[in-house]
This record gives C-alpha cells, structure tokens and sequence, in this order.
C-alpha cells in the first residue's frame, strides 16, 4: 500500500486508537472448543450448525475462504489473506520515475508531468498525444485461469484512448465472456473514456494461462493518465456465494450490471463451480476475532463478500486491510457490524458516479456500531429499514465527488454517538430519504483539495447534505421529514493559493429540497474561514436549488465568516424559517460579513424566507441581512406567546384564540395546548427586494400590529420583540 497513505494514516490510526478503539486484538487460542472444526489451509467450509476455528494464518492467491449458511468463522486471532500469489504492478506504473520503463518509440511527445493539475494518484502523470502510444515492460501473470484488469485512469470524460495487452510473443489479447445474451468482450477496448470527473478504465482478462504479459496504451485525444497496471481483481478473503453475475467488462459496469465471483462459475456459463458452496435461502453467518487482509493492491474486490439475499452476515471484531482501486472492505446483502476496523487505502476510483462504491456496502443494514472506518473513497452506504448506526468513528478520505462517510438509503434510520473526523471530505448524504434522525454526532469538516473535476471553480466539502435535486412536494424520492438535532459541527476552511481559479468552499448544511420539510435543530456550529479574505468560502448553511429549505430553530452558531447564504450558485431558495437561533460573531470576522446573504447577483432571488426570534451576539442591526441582486423577499419577525387561564389562574386547553393584523385578516386561529399555551411566529416587517440587479432596493412593509381576541377578551400588540400576553378568561 502506497507510503503517503501510511505516512497519513498512521496519525489517524494513532489518534483513533487512542480515544475510539473498538477493535481488539485476540490472542490465537491453541485449544479447539468442544464440536468444533479446525481451519488450517484456504478451502470451502459450508456445513450448516459447525462452528469452524482458524488454528493458523490462511492465505490463496485468490479467495481464501468460501463459507456455507448458519455457520461460525472464528479467526481465532488469525490473519486471512487474499490475493497473495507473487503479483507484481507494471514498473513504474504511476509515472513517479518519469517514463522509465516504458516504450515511448511511439510516442515522441509523451512525457511525465506533475499532478498539480491533474490530481489522481500520485504526484506524476502521463501526458499523452492523439494517435501516440506506449508500451509496459512485460510482467509475470503467476496465476493462470483467473480475471485480471488491465487498467488505465484518465482525468477527464473527454479524454478517450484504447487498451491493450500483449502476450510475450507480442500478440494482442482477444478477451471475452459468452455466457450471455449478448458480447460481453472484456480485452480489447477501444475509443472510450472515463465518466465525467475522471476514473479508471479497465480491460477485463479472463481465460488466460500464467506467463508474461505486458499492456499498451493508445491515445485517441489528447490524455492525462496515471495508474497502467495489469492487477489481480474480484478477490476475497472471504465470500459467501448465492449464485454468479458474470458481468466484468467495462461496458458492464458502466451499465450498472453487479459482478460476483466470474472466476468460479464454470466457463463462459453462469454455473457455479462444484468446490464452491451455494448458498440459498435466509440463514446467519457469525465472522469474529480476526484479521481480513489483501497481499497485494488490486482493483474491484471486496474482502468480505456475499451476495446471498437472504442471508445475515454478523461481522464481530474483525480487522480489514485492503488497498487498490475499488478495493473494500465489505459487501452484504444484509448484515450487522459491530467492534471492526476498516483500513482500507483507495487513491482513486472507477466511476465515482456508483456511490455504493464505499468501504463498506450493505444492502440492508440491521447495525452498525462501535466500528472503525479509516480512509477509502467514503465509508458507508447502506440501505434498509429503520438501520441503526451508533459509535463509530469515520475517517474519510474522499478525493472524488459525493462519496460521503455515511450515504444513506432507504429510511426510518438512526444515526447517532458517531465522531465524523475526515482526513479528506464530507460526513453524511440525505439524498431522498425519509424519516432519518441524525443526533449527537460530532462533525469536523474542511475544505478539501482540488480534485481532476473540480480544479478550476467551486467545490464543497459538507458535515449534512440534504437533497433531492427539487423533487415535487411529496414526491416518493423527496428528503423529508429527516431531523438533524444535537450534534457539534467544526467546520474548517482554507484557501489554496497554488490553485488561483479553484475556490474551496466547506459546509455544516448544504440543503438542496423540494419534496417536503426537514427539521434542522439544537445543534452546536463552529466555522472557522482560516483566510478570512478568500471569498464564500464557509457557511454554516449553503442553501441553493431548494424550494423548501426546511425549519432550522434552536440552533447555536459562532462564525467567523457568512452564516448563510440562501439563494445561491447552485440555485434559488424558498420556503426556509430561522426562528430562536443564536449567532455569535467571532472576534476576528472581516466587516464585510454579514450574518445571511440572500441571493445571487447572477442566479435567482431568495423567496418567502423567515426569521423570527433570533438572537444575535456581536453582530450589529446593519451586519445581519445582506442581499446580492434582486427579486428576493424575507420577513422578520418574532414569537407572541398567549398563555390562557381561568378565574383561579389554571390553564385552559383548547381555548380558541385569533390572532389578526393590521387590516383585519386571520393571521392566526387555533386553539391552546395542555398548557393552555399557544405560541405564534409573526412578522414583524416583510421587504421584498426591487430594481435591477446593480442597484437593488428594499422595499420596507410594517405588519407589526396585531389584536389578539380570546373569547370577548380583546388585546392589541405591537410586535417588535418577543412578547408573552396572559388572558384570563
């Protein structure tokens, strides 16, 4: 695994040891328990009931282990590994020594350059022109009959270029599955490019006797590239298998097709081999006490494995340790997780658009809890019903677009007691989800670096997104009625003054909703612009392309920087209420600052905002509303308490109370509650912004006066503060 991350890592694996660790080390037992089975070399173990024992470290050049339903793994204290078969990388395969070791006869112009501005794995990168092509060294494949990928990362979607690889007598390879109804061709592939932000592109070999093999690259366009490679893929230390998707290409993965175990179903057929246990049915599988580890950076393979539906996967104080390209730690159909650690050293990705692609995936996730997740291009994705996700500790190191610690489907969730503390990236994404509570969390966020698809503009980093791209109010896929309550955020930004035109941006709340409300409340944020002069560059909350912004009361902020910008690049703003938050002004904030910025000079305006009853500490009348061009309108005001009592002073519920304006419309009608309370959040004052955009106006409308009628009891009020009215009937 790559020196830089173990260099990084090692400060978080320290630092999460010391004030996290779940994880524990067992010390290998040489006493077998009564009616169990000894383990000592990789195999099937598949009887139903058996508890089986590691006894020894295991290790196969591909899958170790296969194991059977309703069955116990314990690893006793010992290491499994996988994908330990003397494979070796192409020399030089990420351009850090220059173009040693590679035949560039055919390439006049290439050359390796820094990464600065094409960041993808290392600090050197290919820089290839249309029509030129260069040559690997020939490498040893040791291990015959099985799925390698020839493989070669590129830094934008427009760039396209063709692979190819050679056996030793210089022939070019003819890979292909046809155990479908339809070409499945794996080796060559020609013309084609990564997904928009950049990826890898791969060739699938399959079929092959061991022997040397060597890759060609040839350029269609114009290309940057990194990571040529020929690597071992679809590995596992351990897998549990309920039937083959033989479905490896490229074309295949880019349609989405799931790829399980290719290389033991039986040739260009979808049968799996007969050593390999099949499982079907719903049954429990307990993997506990151990260690689960790669021998060698690959590509595409999770190190516990099982595609059986039905089947729950306990997974009990396990260690993983993995590292490559899309290289990770589990894949469930169902399972819990509990007292693990997750190391896990991913620099890139193929196609950052499948946000599955995490350390951790399940599909339906009954807990998660008291785990450690370190690195890996986001953490967990999950889906399911009503999951829990509890005590863990993520530390993300996301250098690709969306992938988040924590992605969420499905609904009815709890996330809570997590420490989110991303080395690189962002915490949670509440993308169409529903009914999720997020609470007592701690976030720590920063502006990352650029990466190949954000380098020269804006690009964030969140602790919370919410989103559903503006789904229609109630819409099936809407983010609603999510609540995100008691948590600490520290949100960290920076400028990056090597990279003028980039402008890292860092976040608590990045809200972007149209199916329905979410509630955002009495939590703790902290945000620290570290160059307060670098423009936009933090916000506690980043509101754009959002018809409903959601309820956010209750809250205490201390910033240093904007609090929040509703209405922005990203897209309008509507429907969002502020009401009972505190915002404190941090000494050192630039006076430009202003508490809410609404608007954007070139996008569309802030509508229906409200605040009401908040508090603001250090910040003058003039430093709280702000606005940039036109169109936008915002009421403030505050909350009228009416506490109402009968002759002997009790409270009286269900008392109907009407509250009316200044013209004599309902404002409010409704009735008390238990306590014979009823509160109600009026405005104050509305303005609504008008003129062009180079010279907006406020246009200012009074609404401070109200009469408040219980009964025959008649009071007027002038709204200007908070004001409790006590009547008594």
């Amino acid at each position: 695994m790559r020196k830089l991350f173990g260099v990084l890592a090692a400060v978080f694996f320290l630092f999460s040891q010391v004030s996290y660790a779940k994880y524990k080390d067992t010390k290998p037992s040489k006493d077998l328990p009564a009616g169990a089975v000894a383990v000592t070399c990789a195999g099937s173990y598949g009887k139903a009931g058996t508890t089986y024992v590691l006894m020894n470290d295991i290790a196969s050049p591909t899958t170790t282990v296969f194991l059977g339903k309703d069955v116990t793994l314990d690893l006793n204290g010992h290491t499994i590994s996988f994908a330990d078969g003397k494979y070796i990388h192409v020399p030089n395969y990420s351009f850090e020594e220059g173009m040693k070791d590679w035949d560039t006869s055919k390439a006049p112009n290439a050359k390796a350059i820094s990464s600065k501005m094409w960041p993808m794995c290392g600090q050197k990168v290919c820089e290839i022109k249309a029509g030129e092509e260069i040559v690997s060294k020939y490498i040893v494949l040791p291990v015959a009959e099985r799925s390698y990928y020839a493989m070669c990362a590129a830094a934008d979607n427009e760039m396209k270029y063709s692979i190819y690889v050679e056996d030793e007598k210089g022939k070019s390879l003819n890979c292909e599955f046809k155990g479908g109804r339809k070409e499945h061709i794996g080796c060559p592939i020609e013309n084609i490019g990564p997904k928009k932000g950049g990826g890898i592109v791969f060739a699938h070999l399959c079929y092959l006797p061991a022997g040397k093999y060597r890759i060609r690259i040839k350029a269609v366009t114009d290309c940057v590239i990194d990571e040529v490679d020929i690597r071992p893929c679809f590995d596992a230390g351990i897998a549990v298998v309920s039937g083959i998707s033989p479905w490896a290409t490229y074309s295949d993965m880019l349609s989405y097709y799931a790829c399980d175990f290719f290389d033991y179903c039986k040739k260009n057929t979808m049968i799996t081999v007969e050593t390999v246990p099949v499982v079907k049915g719903s049954g429990e599988i307990t993997i506990k006490n151990g260690v689960v580890k790669s021998a060698f950076d690959g590509i595409r393979w999770w190190a516990i494995h099982s595609n059986a539906k039905e089947v729950t996967i306990k997974l009990e104080n396990v260690k993983v340790v993995t590292g490559g390209i899309n290289t990770n730690a589990l894949f469930a159909s169902k399972a819990s997780v509990k007292n693990c650690r997750f190391e896990v050293d991913t620099p890139y990705i193929i196609n950052r658009h499948n946000t599955s692609e995490m350390s951790a995936c399940v599909e339906n996730l009954i807990e998660a809890s008291d785990n450690e997740f370190i690195g890996g291009q986001g953490n967990l994705s999950f889906n399911g019903d009503g999951s829990i996700v509890r005590d863990n500790l993520f530390v993300n190191r996301q250098t690709v677009t969306n992938h988040y610690s924590v992605n969420p489907g499905g609904k009815n969730h709890k996330i809570y007691n997590n420490t989110f503390d991303a080395q690189i990236g962002s915490g949670i994404y509440l993308g169409a989800s529903q009914n999720i509570e997020v609470y007592n969390n701690s976030f720590k966020v920063s502006t990352a670096p650029p990466n190949t698809e954000y380098i020269n503009t804006y690009y964030s980093t969140n602790a919370i997104r919410l989103s559903d791209y503006e789904a229609a109010a109630g819409a099936k896929n809407g983010c609603i009625n999510n609540k995100i309550y008691k948590n600490k955020f520290h949100i960290y930004a920076k400028n990056y003054p090597d990279y003028p035109r980039y402008r890292a941006q860092a976040y608590a709340f990045f809200i972007s909703v149209g199916g329905g409300t979410n509630y955002i409340y009495d939590n703790e944020i902290v945000v620290e612009n570290k160059d307060p002069e670098a423009p936009d560059a933090a916000f506690a909350f980043f509101i754009g392309g959002s018809t409903n912004g959601g309820e956010i009361y209750n809250n205490k902020v201390t910033s240093n920087t904007t609090v929040a910008w509703i209405s922005n690049r990203y897209g309008d703003a509507k429907n969002t209420k502020f009401y009972n938050n505190t915002f404190i002004k941090s000494k050192n904030t630039l006076p430009k600052y202003k508490v809410f910025l609404m608007g954007n000079y070139w996008g569309p305006p802030a509508n229906d905002i409200e605040f009401y009853s908040n508090k603001y500490e250090g910040w003058a009348d003039s430093d709280i509303y702000k606005h940039d061009g036109t169109g936008s309108n915002w009421s403030v005001g505050w909350t009228l308490t009416v506490k109402i009592s009968d002759k002997d002073g009790k409270p009286v519920e269900n008392a109907e109370v009407v509250i009316t304006d200044k013209d004599g419309a309902d404002a409010v009608k409704d009735k008390t509650d238990a306590a014979g309370v009823l509160k109600a959040r009026l405005p104050e004052y509305k303005i609504l912004l008008t003129g062009d955009k180079n010279k907006a106006e406020e246009q200012k409308t009074k609404c401070s006066s109200y009469n408040v009628r219980v009964g025959k009891n008649i009071k007027s009020v002038v709204l200007d503060k908070d004001i409790e009215l006590k009547i008594k009937q």
